[in-house]
This record gives structure tokens, sequence and C-alpha cells, in this order.
């Protein structure tokens, strides 16, 4: 309580979230917006990846988790969660809450961001309707990464087929769609990203593995006409610096999960009964219906007909 009201005196918030959930991590930085807008707080950030709070005008302190002894790192957690108050929360959905994110999801069949659904249990109150993840750049890092990306091509598009199957395998369209919506267009700069021992696709630019840093990586989508992806990691990038996205959605959850101003959902319309699942485990169905249904030829014509952004020109594939 004296520390809550310590920071409040400050106008501060600590903020803080300790794992290897890179997206919920970047979502962060849209808390972090609102907090000082709407409360003129500025945040003291413990996360996992503090690259996503490099530069931003709002945080005054920025820690990394993983540069920490452990012994030490367990013990601030365990201080951190007995003085969680009115300036001091955990960026996560409580496992000891309504079963978990999921759970709580799946029951209640509600339709809030990823921003929302971990902040629920806040006790400072945040309006988080338009919510969106924010990346601030310096303009010494933008030369430097404008040198060490001189090559890139003046327009392309980012594709990355896979995604985090280790959270759940049900987010997933399948490599051999991407790879027909890439065919498709064989003459138009695709580029990959995702790690080096993921499967290439043909008819690509290879960026496998070639960003060695988070904030690369979002320099590269900054840079973008678009990114075609999964839900997950790369939408909340595209958000963060304006990049249009066209976003696969599986029935795993509902499309208000990470729809941003910058967001074109790709999904299937209606849904089938089944969804949202925010099943962690392999699709029980015999088939998977939620994706099998979008065609890489919709994917195309949901692409080249979609209104400009922020006055960039139209998308010809």
């Amino acid at each position: 309580m004296i520390i809550n009201r310590l920071l409040q005196f400050f106008h501060l918030f600590i903020l803080y979230r300790f794992g290897s959930a890179i997206g919920d991590q970047l979502c962060m930085t849209a808390i972090i917006e609102n907090l000082f807008t709407e409360h003129r707080l500025k945040s003291v950030v413990f996360s996992s990846y503090p690259e996503f709070f490099e530069n931003n005008p709002n945080v005054c302190k920025n820690y990394s988790f993983k540069r920490m002894p452990k012994f030490f790192r367990n013990i601030l957690l365990s201080l951190l969660r007995i003085a969680e108050g009115e300036n001091i929360a955990n960026f996560c959905f409580p496992k000891k809450k309504d079963g978990g994110l999921e759970c709580f999801m799946r029951k209640s069949k509600a339709k809030i961001s990823l921003i929302e659904a971990h902040s629920c249990y806040f006790k400072k109150k945040l309006i988080l309707l338009q919510a969106t993840p924010k990346i601030y750049f310096s303009d010494e890092e933008l030369a430097v990464f404008s040198r060490k990306f001189s090559d890139l091509p003046d327009r392309f598009g980012i594709v990355q087929p896979v995604g985090k199957t280790t959270y759940t395998p049900n987010k997933e369209w399948g490599f051999a769609n991407f790879q027909k919506v890439i065919d498709s267009a064989p003459h138009f700069p695709w580029l990959q990203t995702g790690m080096i021992n993921e499967l290439l696709l043909d008819h690509v630019i290879d960026f496998r593995g070639k960003t060695e840093s988070l904030r690369e990586l979002a320099y590269i989508v900054s840079r973008a006409d678009f990114i075609l992806c999964l839900e997950g990691l790369l939408n909340h990038l595209a958000a963060s610096v304006g990049t249009r996205s066209f976003c696969l959605f599986s029935g795993f959850h509902p499309v208000e999960i990470a729809n941003y101003a910058t967001t074109i959902p790709v999904v299937l319309d209606p849904q089938p009964d089944c969804s949202p699942c925010w099943r962690l485990e392999k699709c029980p169905q015999k088939s998977k219906y939620c994706t099998e249904g979008i065609l890489p030829e919709q994917v195309i014509k949901v692409i080249t007909t979609a209104p400009s952004l922020n006055n960039q020109p139209a998308i010809k594939l």
C-alpha cells in the first residue's frame, strides 16, 4: 500500500511481465501509452524483452529480467507480486483466476483484445478500446538500420508462413497455402522472415535469421508495404510501426484479440460452431474447419483489393 502511494506521488507505475511470450510483452507498450495519456504516469518496466521499451518517452526505467541473476530475479518477482496494487501490475492474466486466460476466454466468449485481456484485473482503470502497441526509434538507430539494410527493395511484402506452434498448433494455415499465394505473384518482391531453421518458401528473398534483434525486425516491418502472417508477433509488430498487416485468423480465438487499425483480418466467415476454441492441444475435429475454407486465391484478392493505408499506394502483385 505504501509503495503504491509513493509511486502515485511521484507519478510512476511499475509494469512487469516475465516469460517467453514476445508478442504479449510488445503489447505492454500500449499500456504504457495509456498510463501516460490518461493518468500522466511514467512507467518503470521489468520484462524479458526490454528492447521493446527503448527510446520510449513514457518509460522512466527499463529493466531486463533476463539480465538478472536467477536468484535475484525470483526474489524481485515475488516482491512485485506481493506489492501489486493501484500502481504496480503484472501484464499477464492471472493463472489462478477463472482457470487462466484460455479457459476464461473460452467460457465467457469475450471479444476483447489481448491488451484488454491481460490487464482486465488491473486495479488502475484503463481505457483500451483503441489501444495499439508502439515502438520508438531514435534518429541514430534509423541511420544505422538504413545502412545495414540498404539492399532492401523499394517495395516489398513480408511473409512468415510458420507460427509459434509450441503455444498451439491451431493458428496454422499451412505452408503449402502460403506457397500458393507466393506462386500467384512470383515477380513481386516477397521477403521471408523467421528462424533460420524454418522451411523456406520458393521465390522469396530469404531473410530468415538475418535480423540480430527484435528492433531490427521491427525496422524491416516498418519498411515493408505490408505483411502476410498468422496472428501473432508480426501482426503486433506491424501495428507498432504503422504497417498494413494481412493477418490470417483461425478459429483459435476471435478476430478482436488483435484487430488493430493496421490489421486486415483474413478469416472464414461464418466461423464454425467450435470457434473460438482456445485449445492449446491439436484440433480434435476430423478436419480443421476454421482454416480449410480459406483459399489462397481469396487471400490474393484481399491483398490486391485492400484500401490504402496512410496514403500508401495500392498493392499490385
